[in-house]
């Protein structure tokens, strides 16, 4: 009898740029070892984080930096083994951009040729399910222009005796602030802006480089959101507007109510606007227009 399945997760991209004459072209590489091309993808080392292997795996493929923006799916299929237990594979994949699409290519044992090839082109060379399952996620939401990430402080000291604005973390929840700094950097902000309650700042400058500094910005104040609920949210689209990627910290209830009010406003469904200490929203923009809200987890 054949034993149980063994369970083995991947994660890759769907890496784009713009190319000559403003056509969209999609980086797939070449696999000597099973002779086909394929989106870049790889397994998850241990414990990390799919979002982390998928930019992990895409860099390493294509030797270009990504920048990732929409989870696009979940691919799934069975690899047989008559010897050993068979392998239940998942793949998630993301779109992603670059600002380095010339980056040099080195080819190795594993990956010998890196293309850019339109995305028509791509789905007439590339054979596996699982990479035009992605191909087709793509093909259905308009390009992404702007990603604004937007957070909740993670959590706070519950014997604080000073004034509610001045809690400051807890120990855990600075490694959670840190635990999703890691991830939010991935994006590559371009600007960070949060409410002035302490423990926003200090979730805030944990994901903050060199990149760029933190701005305080009273919008986001749980006060000033209750005086004018729909500014802070018309605050995250002009962000938007600006394009690129930023990051937003303020408390639970200004996340629920600016998703909540951007989500009806472009007639997009997000069923559960709640935001846990350190948990963390997407916001996926094609100009002014959100279009896809997912969590950061």
């Amino acid at each position: 009898m054949r034993s149980k399945q063994r369970h083995v997760a991947a994660a890759g991209g769907l890496l784009w740029r713009e190319g000559k004459g403003g056509e969209l072209e999609v980086a797939i590489v070449w696999r000597p070892s099973v002779g086909n091309w394929s989106l870049p993808k790889g397994k998850l080392d241990g414990d990390e984080h799919p979002l982390t292997a998928a930019c992990r795996e895409v860099e390493e493929e294509t030797g270009v930096p990504v920048i990732p923006q929409v989870w696009l799916t979940q691919a799934s299929y069975i690899l047989q083994n008559p010897d050993q237990p068979d392998v239940f594979k998942t793949v998630d994949f993301w779109s992603m951009r670059t600002e380095q699409p010339h980056a040099q290519f080195v080819a190795d044992e594993e990956i010998g040729q890196r293309a850019w090839v339109s995305l028509a082109r791509a789905r007439h060379i590339l054979t596996r399910p699982r990479d035009q399952q992605a191909l087709a996620a793509f093909g259905a939401i308009p390009a992404v222009t702007a990603t604004v990430i937007v957070a909740a402080p993670a959590a706070v000291e519950t014997n604080f005796p000073g004034p509610e604005v001045t809690r400051p973390l807890s120990l855990e929840g600075e490694k959670s602030a840190q635990a999703l700094a890691a991830l939010a950097n991935l994006y590559r902000p371009r600007m960070a802006l949060t409410a002035t309650a302490r423990a926003c700042v200090q979730t805030t400058e944990a994901a903050a480089t060199d990149r760029y500094s933190v701005n305080g910005d009273s919008i986001f104040d749980a006060e000033a959101h209750s005086r004018n609920p729909e500014r802070s949210g018309q605050r995250i689209r002009e962000l938007a507007v600006v394009g690129g990627s930023s990051f937003v910290c303020a408390e639970p209830a200004t996340i629920a109510d600016s998703l909540a009010i951007l989500a009806d406003e472009d007639g997009l469904e997000v069923p559960n606007v709640s935001t846990p200490p350190g948990g963390a929203w997407v916001l996926s923009f094609a100009g002014q227009r959100l279009i896809r809200a997912e969590r950061l987890r």
